[in-house]
């Protein structure tokens, strides 16, 4: 393999180690996200001279949980992108070595006596 493709696939696989971290870096985070509900008491005070108030808790909860579920959305839509990032930056690595393998095997065919 010539250095100047050497360079290029292992610059591919390091960008990939990246996403790939950042991937492994999401999960936690979205697990957390996936495990944090909250009920419409917790946006409460309990106070039975206000029952408005009751009303407005189960509003609040209702938007706590549309912005939740909106948040582990998005973490796992950058969780899968990060893991194909990856995927696609070794496959292309790979690709590289594989074409330069065959390359350098067919061109030391014009060199033979």
């Amino acid at each position: 393999m010539s250095d100047g493709f050497k360079v290029v696939t292992d610059a591919l696989r390091a960008e990939a180690a990246l996403w790939q971290e950042k991937a492994d870096q999401t999960q936690p985070i979205l697990q957390a996200v996936k495990e944090t509900y909250l009920t419409w008491t917790a946006f409460s005070v309990i106070d039975l001279a206000v029952f408005p108030a009751l009303a407005n808790a189960k509003i609040q909860a209702s938007q706590y949980e549309e912005f939740r579920a909106f948040m582990e959305q998005l973490l796992q839509g950058a969780a899968t992108e990060f893991n194909q990032i990856n995927d696609v930056l070794r496959r292309i690595a790979d690709e590289y070595d594989r074409n330069e393998s065959i390359t350098e095997s067919d061109l030391g065919k014009f060199y033979e006596a």
